[in-house]
């Protein structure tokens, strides 16, 4: 008998606490398996990913164990967002595709239909240490910017060192999904004073544009695929549609990716944003502003970007 789960990372007793979650209900690994994760192990959830193989199939007997008999130690989820933290803390890589939903580059950028074979997948990325945050208010408004935009995307997990893959293999080295947030800032993004005109680092890599959560499911779980994701600020939906949509596949991005880098464990992969972007309407973010980002078989990410 298996149970599904899902893992994340809790601030319990005032400090970062690896969790289990099955069946909505919570335990701390280090209480329910301290091989796993002993309660000092400073990598949290990050130390699961040396052997992804070997600690899912124990975390899949330990959910089965869980749902059925319970065990001491659990605890109740957090009451303040800001307790509910980034899953891992912190994945050796974030790795970001851009122009990744025709509709987004159709509607938002104005791009015209192309040939995908002609073409190859956008990537670059951002410092894991200083863009990702978890949940609540995380978010600092950038001095830098006045055009602060979101972006939904389904986030990959690696669950294995990884180079040179192809599409036969390329998704056994998924460990699982979580949501992240490309929290962009366009005026630097697209900026008359750099030579080309054009500065991802500048728009992307900022500190804290990268919230990420709330837990991490795994792969087996889910279609990573074929999920319906939404995104709503201060209420109003701003982007909802399927990740079935993307330009590039997730086995087609691991493939480009492992072209250029080697992937390691519990590196992070965000896949592209639909359309419903600021960008094309004008309208961006002000502090103070909520956005609730969620995705079919993971859960709501909710992050307030700080008045």
């Amino acid at each position: 008998m298996t149970s599904s789960y899902s893992l994340a990372t809790f601030r319990h007793q005032g400090k970062p606490t690896p969790v289990i979650e099955v069946g909505r209900r919570y335990w701390p690994i280090s209480a329910v398996a301290p091989e796993l994760i002993p309660a000092e192990s400073p990598r949290g959830l990050m130390q699961l990913f040396d052997d992804w193989a070997q600690s899912h199939a124990r975390l899949a007997r330990l959910a089965a164990r869980l749902a059925s008999e319970g065990a001491p130690g659990e605890i109740n989820a957090p009451r303040k967002l800001e307790d509910i933290l980034a899953p891992l803390l912190y994945p050796n890589k974030l790795i970001m595709l851009g122009a990744n939903y025709l509709d987004h580059m159709q509607q938002d950028a104005g791009v015209a239909d192309f040939e995908k074979a002609t073409k190859i997948p956008v990537l670059f990325m951002k410092p894991p240490t200083t863009a990702i945050v978890g949940s609540g208010a995380s978010v600092p408004f950038p001095v830098q910017t006045k055009k602060f935009d979101w972006e939904i995307e389904l986030a990959v997990v690696i669950g294995q060192r990884a180079t040179r893959l192809t599409m036969e293999n390329a998704m056994d080295c998924v460990a699982g999904y979580t949501i992240g947030i490309d929290l962009s800032a366009r005026d630097w993004q697209f900026h008359d004073k750099h030579l080309v005109k054009f500065d991802l680092f500048g728009g992307k890599a900022f500190d804290s544009s990268n919230p990420l959560g709330p837990c991490i499911v795994p792969a087996g779980q889910i279609n990573g695929g074929d999920l319906q994701m939404t995104l709503k600020v201060n209420g109003e939906v701003k982007q909802h549609a399927r990740t079935s949509l993307m330009i590039w596949s997730i086995p087609e991005q691991l493939v480009a990716i492992t072209e250029h880098v080697t992937l390691e464990p519990g590196d992070i992969v965000m896949t592209g944003t639909p359309s419903g972007v600021g960008l094309k309407t004008g309208t961006f973010l002000n502090p103070g502003d909520r956005m609730d980002a969620s995705i079919e078989g993971i859960g709501d990410l909710v992050v307030q970007v700080q008045a």
